[in-house]
């Protein structure tokens, strides 16, 4: 497989060009979830906002020339490729900006941009940060305010099955690894995955100390895998090569943006798979400004 991800640098003129359709977040305070906005709307692009909100609804907000031509909240499961539908997305060059997305909409958005409202073609973008906050409390790297109850994600439901793979990618917050292996039982094989950024090694220390403990104690037959944090296509590879298709999977991507998109790749080609989150409720603060940014072509992910 080859790996299409490049410096947004290098394809930007490309991108201003040719993409017809961002499909972004609701801008917060960290810089990074609105710089495509910004970069769309200065030059009078499509754009369609969307944030998850309580009950399983999905704002949205449709602009076209700066204009505010739709907006609405919808049931998020059954409206949203019916919205994507109706915007015309299978005849569109698309652009999903995954950081101004959360996890789960990510994993749901690429599902059905993969599956059932398919574009022209598909790319992201990624923006890692220059720095992250350290700390909030006696808690280092801790860049959630509340983690909820493991769910399955939407989109991405199956029954429970008596032996399974459990695959997690792992993040700063070792208690969320605990959560979930409480949570998913029956586990015949366990596949820990520890995100490993370029230009940043100390995150990769920190992961690994913060999971030490559960590690330690609840699988110490697990080898630990690495993969970079910004790769969706190396994620892609790594599960391929360690899940066979005839495996129970349960995947539960804790960890970076690409990752938890590599999982929902996976997951379309993989029909038995089911991935658990734990619907975090993020800090508005928690990184600070912006470094490297990958734009990943995914049309080679697309069903024809």
């Amino acid at each position: 497989m080859i790996r299409e991800e490049y410096v947004f640098e290098d394809v930007a003129e490309y991108l201003y060009e040719n993409n017809e359709l961002l499909i972004a977040g609701i801008s917060r305070e960290d810089e990074r979830s609105h710089f495509f906005l910004n970069e769309w709307s200065i030059r009078k692009k499509d754009i369609l906002l969307v944030d998850r909100r309580p009950g399983e609804q999905l704002y949205y907000k449709f602009v076209k020339n700066n204009q505010v031509i739709g907006e609405n909240v919808v049931d998020f499961c059954i409206a949203t490729p019916r919205l994507l539908r109706n915007l015309r997305v299978e005849e569109k060059n698309v652009l999903l900006d995954m950081s101004s997305l959360d996890h789960v909409l990510i994993m749901f958005l690429t599902k059905q941009l993969l599956t059932q409202v398919v574009p022209r073609a598909l790319f992201a973008t990624y923006i890692r940060p220059e720095r992250y906050n350290k700390q909030y409390g006696d808690i280092e790297f801790s860049l959630s305010s509340q983690v909820l109850a493991v769910e399955a994600a939407s989109g991405f439901t199956k029954r429970e099955s008596t032996k399974q793979t459990l695959c997690s990618f792992l993040g700063f917050e070792g208690i969320r690894l605990k959560g979930v292996l409480e949570s998913v039982h029956n586990v015949e094989k366990f596949i820990p995955i520890v995100a490993f950024p370029s230009g940043c090694p100390q995150w990769y220390n920190t992961t690994m100390w913060n999971s030490m403990d559960t590690l330690q104690s609840e699988c110490k037959d697990s080898a630990v895998r690495k993969c970079f944090s910004e790769s969706v296509f190396e994620a892609v590879e790594l599960l391929r090569d360690n899940i066979t298709p005839e495996e129970k999977v349960v995947l539960a991507p804790l960890g970076t943006r690409p990752h938890s998109m590599a999982c929902a790749i996976f997951a379309c080609e993989h029909p038995s798979t089911r991935i658990v989150y734990d619907y975090v409720v993020e800090h508005n603060h928690r990184a600070i400004g912006i470094s490297d940014i990958t734009v990943y072509h995914l049309s080679t992910f697309l069903k024809s």
